[in-house]
């Protein structure tokens, strides 16, 4: 007589039974009932959290995504004799999708959260956010199969809390949809100097995506000289309504060192309050050129971010 195998998929838990397994129950996936408390819990640090109340603010809500896709974690308040009786409040959250940025996170925390992604086995593009719980949740998931890149712990989180303290460029603008020809090879430049290779190699299409995507919500701002190549760029990266963070700060090399950087910055940074009241960027210890201007403009340092590339 043939065996029949059964075709059926060997079972494995879901995602919220993996991470409390893995975690003794501190940590569990968030769901739509939770979105409240996510969306107050982001909001009590709009600067550090200006990604996650991004996404939130489009309407999505802390429901999981489709099997495999993009989902929160949480930490709940431990029951005391001082708390019985009373709900649990979330303590710490943290986004899962092809990034992870955790929201609210202690050094404690941030330890859970990577015991809690080991026992999902996803693979990741980066780690981000504040350093205290980053390089904590780094060191546990680093006990699994991926291993980082690049390791930068000290990004200094800059902010604008008003006008800047140098005048505006005039020439600052932003880029026109007709123009996507000119600013791709920018923002390409731009990828290759920060990270070393070329966006262009994995996911172009994505990247192309993107930019124009920026360039088509007005996020794009630039500098051309008079033969209509790119002197200046900066993007707003990541928009909510009470902070906009300023990513993708690009001065073409020639042009480096005369002056320009500090003007163009005030001019992206004043477009950008037209959007929300706060202004933020965060930036590599390391690039005294940049934290030179960035001071020069008026962005104070509220706090430190580190990154992990994997």
């Amino acid at each position: 007589m043939v065996r029949i195998l059964s075709r059926a998929r060997p079972w494995s838990p879901s995602p919220d039974d993996a991470v409390r397994r893995a975690t003794g129950g501190a940590v569990r996936v968030l769901n739509h009932a939770d979105t409240t408390a996510l969306t107050a819990l982001a909001a009590a640090d709009p600067v550090a959290n200006c990604f996650v109340e991004s996404i939130l603010e489009k309407g999505r809500d802390a429901t999981p995504a489709r099997s495999g896709g993009p989902l929160f974690l949480g930490i709940f308040t431990q029951a005391t004799p001082v708390t019985a009786g009373r709900p649990a409040e979330l303590e710490a959250a943290c986004w899962v999708g092809a990034n992870v940025v955790p929201v609210g996170a202690t050094a404690e925390a941030g330890a859970l959260f990577g015991v809690a992604l080991t026992a999902l086995h996803r693979r990741f593009a980066s780690v981000y956010g504040p350093r205290e719980a980053v390089l904590p949740l780094w060191d546990e998931l680093s006990r699994g199969p991926q291993r980082a890149r690049q390791i930068r712990d000290d990004q200094p989180l800059m902010v604008l809390r008003g006008r800047p303290a140098v005048e505006p460029s005039p020439r600052v603008r932003p880029a026109g949809p007709e123009e996507f020809p000119v600013v791709l090879p920018a923002c390409v430049a731009m990828f290759e100097e920060e990270l070393g290779f070329s966006p262009l190699q994995n996911g172009a299409v994505q990247y192309r995506l993107r930019v124009e995507d920026l360039i088509r919500n007005g996020w794009s701002l630039v500098d051309l000289d008079d033969a209509g190549r790119v002197r200046f760029k900066a993007d707003l990266g990541v928009v909510s309504a009470s902070c906009t963070q300023i990513q993708g700060v690009w001065v073409e090399p020639s042009q480096r060192g005369q002056g320009l950087a500090a003007p163009s910055v005030a001019a992206v940074t004043e477009y950008a309050r037209q959007t929300a009241p706060l202004v933020s960027l965060y930036v590599n210890g390391f690039n005294t050129a940049a934290l030179r201007t960035y001071r020069t403009v008026g962005f104070e340092q509220v706090g430190t971010f580190a990154t992990v590339l994997l």
